[in-house]
């Protein structure tokens, strides 16, 4: 069946938005919607709590999730048709829903921010048929607005999607701290009207510390990192494969694959989120709609592109990030005037808990990738910063690596990774040790579409990286200023090959030495 053909399957079932986030637009327009409202009665009924705080990767359903939350409190029991909280005892009561999108607060200073939030209060006072008399200071606009709308009803539903987005373009910068201090007060209204909410739930990307800017929500539950929400936002499996299986049909018709084909893909490109460790898998909602509307294995994650700040922090400490550890305590939360990359990292998305270790009853995650989709697009976006080229430079250098491989020339695929190195600004590496530059090499080689796993463990040490291409295995240890031959000889001595010798694949060992001064690969030595 042809592409065009498979996606006329498409019109036939529910179509999936990829250009909206709002529920009552999804269900009225007869869109595909899959069921979350089971997780959202426990959540309005109170039976974990009145106030709620989530923090979920970029592109992973907040907003969708605040929507439906509206809509319930609105009391749209019509959309609801057929859904789970329909079938409930839920009590349908109807409040005024003040809604804040602090996503549109993001501003270099702090007038512009002022500006933007008091358009916010202004718009959500509109929707609610509310007049209140406005100063400059958004925490006080704010506070206003609240108690006018708890006097139409006696309480008020506030839910405000992603709160921390004016604080994220100002991480690394002089300006965080006034950031901080405003909207730390701008929250505090909070806790000042927690008497006049009958619900609040905030979302954002990232999770600062109670301190900094939550410092009196007491009662604010975190679902982050629950166990029974930790598959609210996100796709598991069964979900995908109840709610999707015409669509996947459809998009293995154009690309040549069976159903099963077609969802292992998705498996690979969009899955592997964990939220809690011993959560299910959740599969990106929004790149796999994307995927399944267009019929195409794309990676959606590049529209959005690596946030700045990640990629300023890089830059200062380049580091392998495919496979962390760190304890439990790490990932709960930071401050924006010292942040802490892994946890950045983990709530932006870009790592998921791969497994959970406990040693002297502390807990420490393994973290990495989730999947491909993501992998591919970090290690594009820091390549990008390391070495700067143009794209069809680095096109060039992909193929001539990969016939390289496919020829088994070995010193051919080393230079043709030579540009790369010779473009690495001085001031990005000057000074760096071993595992900085190893850290560059694998970003480079992931880069370039090779299976690289960094620091594999043998019962006999660490190897650098094991490079699998299907057919061979390579073994490479890397060496600073010393010499390829030296690099060779600890992988023979420590007998790393052992561990791959019945694998039924070439095995090739491979040392690289690289140069600081010259800032090259020289000649690798090799064997088999």
């Amino acid at each position: 069946m042809t592409c065009t053909k498979a996606c006329d399957i498409i019109f036939l079932m529910k179509p999936i938005a990829t250009d909206t986030s709002t529920f009552a637009t999804l269900i009225e327009c007869g869109y595909a919607y899959v069921d979350k409202t089971a997780y959202l009665y426990r959540l309005v009924s109170g039976a974990d709590g009145r106030q709620f705080f989530l923090a979920r990767p970029r592109r992973f359903g907040k907003s969708l999730t605040l929507s439906t939350l509206q809509a319930i409190f609105e009391t749209r029991r019509e959309l609801f048709k057929g859904l789970a909280i329909d079938k409930s005892d839920y009590d349908w009561q109807k409040y005024p829903v003040i809604r804040l999108d602090m996503s549109t607060a993001q501003a270099e200073t702090l007038a512009d921010f002022r500006l933007q939030a008091n358009e916010q209060i202004r718009m959500a006072a509109e929707r609610i048929n509310l007049a209140i008399e406005y100063t400059e200071s958004p925490s006080v606009n704010f506070s206003r607005l609240v108690m006018e709308a708890a006097k139409c009803s006696g309480k008020v539903v506030l839910l405000i999607d992603e709160y921390d987005k004016p604080l994220l373009g100002h991480l690394c910068r002089p300006t965080v701290e006034a950031f901080r201090a405003e909207l730390k007060a701008f929250y505090s209204v909070i806790k000042a009207s927690e008497s006049l909410l009958r619900f609040s739930f905030i979302t954002g990307v990232s999770k600062f510390s109670k301190v900094s800017i939550f410092s009196d929500l007491n009662n604010l539950v975190d679902l982050t990192m629950s166990a029974e929400y930790a598959t609210m936002l996100g796709y598991t499996h069964e979900e995908v494969l109840s709610n999707f299986g015409e669509k996947i049909e459809a998009l293995g018709a154009a690309n040549g694959m069976t159903s099963e084909e077609a969802f292992q893909q998705i498996v690979r490109m969009y899955d592997g989120y964990r939220f809690h460790y011993a959560a299910k898998l959740v599969i990106n909602p929004v790149s796999l709609g994307r995927c399944l509307a267009s019929c195409e294995f794309n990676s959606w994650w590049y529209e959005t592109g690596t946030p700045t700040f990640l990629i300023d922090m890089l830059k200062v400490r380049p580091m392998d990030i495919s496979c962390l550890e760190v304890s439990d305590s790490e990932l709960g939360s930071y401050e924006p005037s010292n942040p802490s990359l892994v946890p950045l990292l983990f709530q932006t998305g870009y790592l998921t808990i791969k497994e959970l270790q406990t040693v002297g009853g502390r807990k420490f995650y393994k973290l990495g990738f989730p999947n491909l989709e993501v992998a591919e697009a970090f290690n594009d976006s820091l390549l990008t910063v390391y070495s700067p080229m143009a794209n069809y430079e680095y096109v060039a250098i992909r193929n001539s690596c990969w016939r390289a491989i496919g020829e088994h020339d070995i010193e051919g695929f080393f230079e043709a990774m030579e540009p790369i190195f010779a473009n690495i600004p001085y001031n990005l590496t000057d000074r760096q040790n071993e595992q900085t530059w190893q850290a560059i090499v694998v970003v480079i080689m992931r880069f370039i579409g090779l299976n690289v796993i960094p620091e594999e463990r043998t019962n006999r040490g660490r190897i650098d990286f094991v490079m699998d291409t299907g057919k061979e295995i390579y073994l490479v240890e890397m060496k600073l200023d010393k010499t390829a031959e030296e690099a060779l000889q600890q992988i023979k001595t420590k007998g790393y090959a052992e561990k791959y010798r019945a694998a039924n694949k070439r095995v090739t060992l491979i040392g690289i030495n690289f140069d600081s001064k010259q800032r090259t690969i020289g000649k690798p030595a090799f064997e088999e």
